[in-house]
């Protein structure tokens, strides 16, 4: 099985496009690249957002209702409280390979480098890319050059 571990805000959510009950919408551009990613893959989606803590019924009917690529499978445990930091989503990461092992491969999608370092080949940061052509609000988001890259990972 192929998997997207997929942070939110600084991925998808960028600027404001409108609300609905679940929160801010999502950058149609952006959500294009995710869309292109799955198909090329046919991988499912863990969110690792802070989104998460909604649980996984909501995060699976806002994906639902909002007509969003692919399909949410899981979404990753929350150690913050754990280990008193928000610096922690590489082992919130680890804790779901671990309790899935059928994952084969994976990409993990974030604005933020809090990764562990073996993690780091399968990490595609959206931040810093100002020098992206499709580039959206200083450098932030799901680019086409971050999208070819995830493809690479999951499809190697």
């Amino acid at each position: 099985m192929k998997v997207i571990f997929l942070d939110i805000d600084g991925v998808l959510n960028l600027c404001y496009e409108g609300r609905d009950q679940y929160g801010s919408f999502f950058h149609p551009h952006l959500v294009d690249n995710l869309r292109k990613i799955i198909e090329e893959t046919g991988a499912n989606i863990v969110i690792s957002s802070t989104w998460r803590l909604s649980g996984l019924v909501i995060m699976k009917e806002m994906w639902e209702k909002r007509g969003l690529p692919g399909e949410v499978i899981g979404i990753t445990p929350n150690f913050m409280s754990h280990y008193k930091t928000t610096l922690c989503r590489g082992k919130e990461i680890d804790a779901y390979l671990e309790k899935y092992p059928e994952i084969e491969k994976y990409v993990i999608l974030d604005d933020d480098s809090d990764m562990e370092p073996h993690q780091m080949d399968n990490f595609v940061m959206t931040s810093g890319n100002r020098d992206h052509e499709d580039c959206i609000d200083i450098g932030y988001g799901l680019t086409k050059i971050c999208s070819e890259k995830a493809i690479k990972i999951l499809n190697s």
